[in-house]
């Protein structure tokens, strides 16, 4: 059950585990599992294999690879379409689905350390809601003292007027059946077809950053006021995880919960935009310890003429942010392409997920202290296929 790819970690071991099944029938299901992950080991999404690949990219300082070590993949998992990543407090990993020849979205989690032809843990159909970006953070709900994670995801509803068909869906990780709890949407926002998206580290409710696909802007949100009251204790009464079937099977995902939630119509705290910030086509942001926020655009205008580039900014203050970033990446030597997603580790490596001739690969670059402008990557990790997004382990 579990999948290794031909390069792999040398010494260590693979297990099988049982865990409890959030279903039902309360059954148990064996899963595979990697060796002990790293903390900031590597995720990507690979669209076009329908898998996610994993990489040990070692630290402090990434290291180049001929490619994955591990993937999640296969009939079991439902991964239809793999778009962009994250992670949870117990280093669940989260992906959102878009299989776009049935126009179907949705969100799976997968045990942390899964590897190969798994079963996700908990899965939720989105019907033709097309989710992008996804990002975890800790919500304290009001009257406890314990955080609970919340997923906010980045989607586009075709089955709404265009002024509230772009928005940010907030749900609760636990009880993810349920359907989202809140919602940002309509003309005030801002948003324009929203694709990757982060959080800042702003204590206690962490800011939501977006990236306006068609919009030509970057998005900065506080919370909805709307949030649940309680950690939701329920057990779902659909069966997110099938009991055990044989490896190859298909699991059935939870029914489509019709989001019930108001959108909020609110207007963005923060807008990076205008001609100077060099934003002209941006596909994703990051936020790194220090609150700089990172851009991947397809089509920046910070080049003549314009060029792919990883656009840095610092802080954002309230209104529009209009100014120069304070650093970018771009040029010959950096060979981005087309990047879809970018990411910074605890140690401000900076990851790109780019596209080559129509195949995936992740340039590696040096934090943005010590290089900028047209600069080589330090290291490049080769993909089986095309890639969207990445994420890093807590």
């Amino acid at each position: 059950m579990l999948r290794r790819l031909p390069l792999g970690f040398v010494g260590v071991f693979a297990a099988a585990i049982a865990i409890a099944a959030c279903s039902s029938s309360n059954a148990t299901q064996t899963i595979s599992v990697g060796p002990n992950f790293p903390s900031q080991s590597l995720y990507a999404a690979v669209v076009s294999q329908n898998a996610v690949s994993i990489y040990a990219t070692g630290s402090p300082a990434p290291k180049s690879t001929a490619g994955p070590l591990y993937e999640i993949g296969g009939g079991s998992t439902t991964i239809a379409g793999p778009q962009y990543l994250t992670f949870d407090s117990s280093s669940d990993l989260w992906v959102t689905n878009w299989l776009a020849s049935t126009s179907a979205g949705g969100i799976l989690e997968f045990k942390a350390l899964a590897t190969g032809n798994v079963l996700p843990f908990q899965s939720f159909s989105l019907g033709a809601i097309r989710p992008r970006g996804i990002v975890r953070f800790p919500l304290i709900f009001s009257g406890t003292t314990t955080s609970t994670d919340i997923l906010a995801v980045a989607i586009t509803d075709p089955s709404q007027p265009a002024a509230f068909n772009s928005g940010i869906e907030f749900y609760t990780a636990s009880f993810i059946s349920g359907g989202p709890y809140s919602l940002i949407a309509g003309p005030a926002t801002g948003l324009n077809v929203p694709g990757g998206i982060a959080v800042d580290n702003v204590s206690p409710e962490p800011n939501i950053y977006v990236a306006n696909m068609q919009g030509a802007s970057v998005t900065e949100y506080t919370l909805p006021s709307a949030s649940p009251t309680a950690s939701p204790t329920a057990t779902p009464t659909a069966s997110p995880s099938p009991t055990p079937t044989p490896t190859g099977a298909t699991a059935t995902p939870s029914p489509t919960v019709a989001p019930t939630a108001t959108p909020a119509n609110i207007a963005p705290v923060a807008t990076v935009v205008g001609p100077s910030t060099g934003i002209n086509q941006p596909t994703a942001v990051a936020i790194d310890g220090k609150n700089y926020l990172y851009v991947a655009d397809q089509n920046s205008s910070v080049c003549t003429p314009n060029c792919p580039a990883i656009l840095i900014f610092a802080p954002l203050t309230a209104g529009t942010n209009s100014a120069a970033p304070y650093k970018f990446i771009a040029g010959k030597s950096t060979l981005l392409v087309a990047p879809t997603d970018v990411k910074v580790d605890n140690n401000g490596y900076i990851y790109v997920a780019d596209e080559v001739n129509g195949m995936g690969v992740i340039y590696v670059f040096a934090p943005y202290a010590t290089a900028s402008g047209n600069v080589a990557p330090i290291a490049t990790l080769n993909s089986p296929g095309a890639v969207i997004g990445l994420g890093l382990t807590p």
